[in-house]
């Protein structure tokens, strides 16, 4: 290229030093070519065709979608032009989801935070609850006899058993926390209630700690006043949430006939006195070091989601019914309990027997 036709097509800059030698044009500072600037080239240089990395860059935003980037000078503070543009904007983007680990479903990555690019992984399934719910529409029935639907069992199906039963709906995942030792037990008046074993099972979903069940039948005469703080009551009312042991009114008879000590154990007397290593942190899974005391009885409707959250087929010893911390709405005589085997909720006289289990959460 002659030099006369260079200088002609040059744009020339302040101080720009032009120096021949050889028949190859240097340039002492940046140079521009009809305001256009050289971006890096892949192939032969100086090419400003289709094949260099600025123009790939550029469409690689394109092809992604609107999302990566826009050519639109006012979505940008310095218009650059349309390539710079929609490159500068795509870089500068930033993540400003609100959601929480605890939101998101265990295992499952995700960016939040105003400029947070860390990505997070969820610990909680409940992102993930709707799947399950959805999927409550193909479930059949609940086999909760044989080993083939209950981690618990190791007996065989049964004649007439389903061993393909559908487990779609059930949302968690049910983890053996500790296992082992000389199974826990409260004793009061001389009366002792012993659980079956030291096994717990986490419910992921709730994250409800669950023991096993007792070994004996017990009463649920305890005394609530409608709307009282469940975990430090302000009245005569049973301390159902506390952390530490069981008040007076959580072992009384029948409160419209009588308030007085019941001389045994109550379902919320146990389950609020129970010492049990659940979490087994201490990692040793013998139930009775590093013990937790914040054991409570369960109310109606967290009996009633560990079955739909599939208790029936990971909890030991569910063929009973199971008193909760619910009265009858219309009467202080009455509380419900629920068939963990079956899934049926019913209400009874708080003076009857049933069999109890406690939870716990973090």
């Amino acid at each position: 290229m002659r030099a006369a036709s260079i200088f002609r097509r040059i744009k020339w800059k302040k101080n720009t030093v032009i120096v021949f030698g050889a028949g190859i044009l240097f340039a002492s500072s940046m140079w521009f070519l009809y305001g256009r600037v050289f971006g890096e080239q892949s192939g032969s240089s100086p090419s400003t065709s289709s094949t260099s990395h600025f123009k790939e860059l550029y469409d690689a935003l394109v092809a992604k979608g609107a999302n990566y980037g826009s050519t639109d000078a006012a979505d940008w503070t310095n218009n650059w032009g349309t390539y710079w543009n929609r490159i500068a904007e795509a870089s500068f983007w930033e993540p400003d989801g609100n959601a929480a680990v605890t939101d998101c479903a265990t295992g499952k990555t995700f960016y939040a935070g105003l400029g947070d690019r860390n990505q997070k992984t969820g610990t909680s399934e409940a992102c993930g609850l709707l799947t399950y719910i959805q999927n409550q529409a193909l479930m059949d029935y609940d086999d909760y006899r044989c080993a083939a639907n209950n981690q618990e069992l190791t007996n065989a199906c049964t004649t007439g058993a389903n061993n393909i039963e559908y487990t779609g709906e059930e949302a968690s995942t049910w983890t053996l926390k500790s296992s082992t030792g000389e199974a826990r037990s409260v004793t009061d008046n001389s009366v002792t209630v012993t659980l079956a074993s030291n096994k717990v099972y986490k419910d992921s979903v709730t994250g409800l700690y669950w023991t096993d069940r007792s070994t004996t039948d017990v009463d649920n005469e305890f005394v609530y006043i409608e709307g009282n703080d469940r975990a430090s009551p302000a009245g005569n009312s049973c301390n159902f949430n506390s952390t530490g042991t069981a008040n007076g009114w959580c072992d009384f008879q029948d409160p419209l006939t009588a308030y007085v000590e019941d001389n045994d154990v109550s379902a919320a007397d146990f389950c609020l006195n129970l010492q049990l290593d659940g979490d087994n942190v201490d990692l040793d899974s013998d139930g009775t070091t590093g013990m937790e005391s914040d054991w409570r009885l369960p109310s109606q409707k967290e009996l009633m989601q560990a079955y739909i959250n599939g208790a029936a087929n990971n909890l030991p010893n569910v063929a009973s019914s199971f008193w909760s911390s619910t009265e009858l709405y219309n009467s202080q005589s009455y509380a419900w309990y629920v068939n963990l085997n079956y899934g049926n909720t019913l209400n009874d006289t708080k003076g009857y027997a049933y069999r109890v289990r406690c939870v716990r959460r973090d």
